[in-house]
């Protein structure tokens, strides 16, 4: 997106931490959208401190919510009528503030220069530099230190040309869930799985299925509804006694099978996480991933200093699209909880916060970038064996930067004494992993 080519400005947005640096910049910005008579859109971002859902984060929704009529005031006590505010939630501000930049359809968003201070601050930590890098609009960004506070805000301006409405976010949100259970219920007709789950004791159609094939599209199902249903299928699967063993054994061979990301889509999201051209920290990237899945894939990739690494990059919607499906999961949990056949079956609750728990652990890269630096101290001992160093300077919540062993899998090893030492210390470690240290690698295979 770019400033349209009338030079017209329709909208102009600016962010703000509610600090009298940052709100001089409002102030500026309110000042540009006065002369273009043009909508202001007041932004501020607020890092979660508790988790969604717990209590304590129903009292955090609270403080957005209060915290998005004070920003309402203060946006009309500057635009007038045409002053908007928006209040969001993120861990990262600069990619909470891209976002917006595009669902608003922003022409000009305005940052303060606060914190430019610094090379290695400016290339990976720097907003505004994040923001000038990455948004698709124009971007200005204002020395504060030089605004004069108490200018006065501007008059009378005309009406609005759109408001929005208190309910209009709830309303936006009912909407995409509303959304998603269509393309579920869809995938569900599909895939006959009102046949699949009919009651064993009644009669079935005539040519009923197999409990093989009822059992391959219950599995073919949950792959084509992405990660989180797949992720509750590996669940069901270790709960033989509410499944057919046919349906185990389909539920342990669900794959992530999705098209990988194309090439533009990696180097947005590694720029939205780096905050600078991919360039200026990677020297080149295989286009060719090594692996994709639902949430993330995986590419080889050498840094300017000539290091070899390996990148994993979440996908640009893994985290929405999981989120949205686990808001229907937990409406389904509320609505069968007082259902006496659902209880006596299985506790839908405490399956629906464990498959909740899994993914907001799978879809933060800094928990697996902690566990790889964990495993790497408790194998120190044993010089057969590795575990790719983290490169965290250039890791976040989205992207992990590990460096990249050369190596064959264990199968392909040459026969010999080193190979013979290697299995050794694989199995005490193993020991001493489950054991001892009581922190272990789940998902062992040959490679």
């Amino acid at each position: 997106m770019s400033t349209p080519q009338d030079g017209s400005v329709k909208r102009v947005l600016v962010a703000t931490d509610r600090s009298k640096s940052a709100d001089r910049a409002v102030a500026w910005a309110a000042g540009m959208a006065n002369n273009f008579q043009a909508e202001l859109l007041v932004l501020q971002v607020l890092i979660p401190q508790q988790q969604a859902g717990t209590e304590a984060g129903a009292a955090e929704a609270t403080r957005a919510s209060a915290a998005g009529v004070e920003l309402k005031k203060f946006a009309q006590s500057l635009a007038g009528p045409r002053g908007q505010a928006r209040v969001v939630s993120d861990f990262d501000p600069s990619r909470a503030i891209l976002r917006v930049i595009d669902e608003a359809d922003v022409d000009v968003v305005v940052v303060g220069n606060v914190g430019m201070a610094g090379r290695r601050e400016f290339l990976l930590g720097n907003i505004p530099n994040r923001i000038s890098h990455n948004a698709r609009c124009t971007v200005i960004i204002v020395n504060t230190a030089l605004l004069v506070d108490g200018a006065p805000p501007p008059g009378p301006v005309e009406p609005p040309r759109w408001t929005i409405e208190p309910g209009d976010q709830l309303a936006a949100v009912e909407g995409e869930l509303l959304g998603r259970a269509t393309k579920i219920s869809q995938i569900i007709a599909k895939q006959g799985l009102k046949e699949i789950f009919a009651t064993r004791s009644g009669k079935r159609p005539a040519g009923e299925d197999t409990n093989r094939s009822r059992a391959k599209r219950f599995r073919s199902a949950l792959e084509e509804l992405g990660p989180t249903f797949a992720k509750l299928g590996q669940i069901l699967s270790t709960r033989p006694d509410l499944l057919p063993p046919e349906f185990i054994e389909e539920l342990a061979t669900l794959q992530d099978d999705v098209p990988p990301l194309t090439e533009p889509e990696v180097v947005k999201v590694m720029e939205e996480e780096l905050g600078v051209p991919w360039e200026d920290v990677f020297e080149s990237i295989d286009p060719t991933p090594m692996a994709a899945g639902t949430i993330a894939q995986v590419h080889r990739a050498t840094l300017t200093g000539g290091e070899r690494v390996v990148v994993k990059v979440q996908r640009p919607t893994a985290e929405r699209d999981i989120m949205q499906d686990l808001g229907l999961l937990e409406m389904f949990g509320e609505k069968t909880a007082d259902r006496p056949a659902f209880r006596q079956l299985v506790d839908m609750g405490a399956i629906i916060q464990h498959l909740s728990d899994s993914l907001k652990r799978e879809l933060d890269f800094r928990q697996e970038a902690g566990n790889i630096e964990r495993m790497r101290g408790i194998l120190t001992d044993y010089d057969r064996l590795d575990v790719p160093r983290v490169y965290p300077e250039i890791s976040s919540a989205r992207m992990l930067v590990m460096e990249e062993i050369q190596g064959v899998p264990i199968r392909q090893a040459p026969e010999g004494d080193a190979r013979i030492e290697a299995a050794r210390q694989l199995l005490e470690s193993y020991y001493r992993q489950i054991l001892t240290d009581g922190f272990f690698h789940a998902d062992p295979h040959p490679g």
